[in-house]
């Protein structure tokens, strides 16, 4: 009788330790694939309508210009990679420039960027703080004004439909601006 209760004790410890084992593991899952990545403290978010201050870029020449901000260290950047390679189709199609911004050295962001197998020649180094950009990834369609259109930030997964067509939407509309300007 004694071993009959050991082994049901034996048998509703493990049952225990089981559920708290898948418990915490969704928990660990939900945070890592559902959760956007943190906004950095005190720094504001550039919005639609503001003007980009990237040195040396000629707005006028490119016309419109898809900036990308990105870091090495960042997993929703190389989640959103795919994405992002489709979308710089996209554009290619419509004419924009392309460029990237990283936190990271010259070397490591060429490097990232390369690995990850984004088409940007146009890679700059240097703090995201200065360009309202709280974290990363961001993504800005910017006008021959250097006036940003759109504004995406955090992981694209989930939102890859409505990003396309909010920036072929944007990009219509630039280049009915840009004509309309001659």
């Amino acid at each position: 009788m004694r071993d009959s209760f050991r082994t049901n004790v034996e048998f509703a410890a493990q049952i225990v330790v089981a559920i708290a084992v898948v418990v915490v593991a969704g928990l660990l899952i939900k945070r890592l694939v559902f959760t956007q990545p943190p906004r950095a403290l005190n720094v504001p978010r550039i919005s639609a309508g503001e003007r980009l201050n990237l040195p040396d870029v000629d707005w006028k020449q490119n016309k419109k210009t898809l900036v990308f901000f990105l870091n090495k260290d960042c997993h929703y950047c190389t989640s959103s990679a795919p994405f992002y390679r489709e979308l710089i189709d996209e554009a290619s199609k419509q004419n924009v420039t392309l460029v990237a911004v990283l936190p990271n050295s010259a070397e490591e962001s060429r490097a990232y960027v390369q690995s990850i197998k984004l088409p940007i020649d146009d890679i700059r180094t240097g703090p995201l703080a200065p360009y309202k950009i709280p974290g990363t990834p961001a993504v800005l369609f910017v006008n021959s004004n250097g006036t940003v259109e759109r504004v995406w930030f955090g992981d694209a997964s989930g939102r890859e439909k409505q990003i396309r067509e909010e920036f072929l939407t944007s990009a219509e509309k630039t280049v009915e601006l840009n004509s309309s300007n001659k």
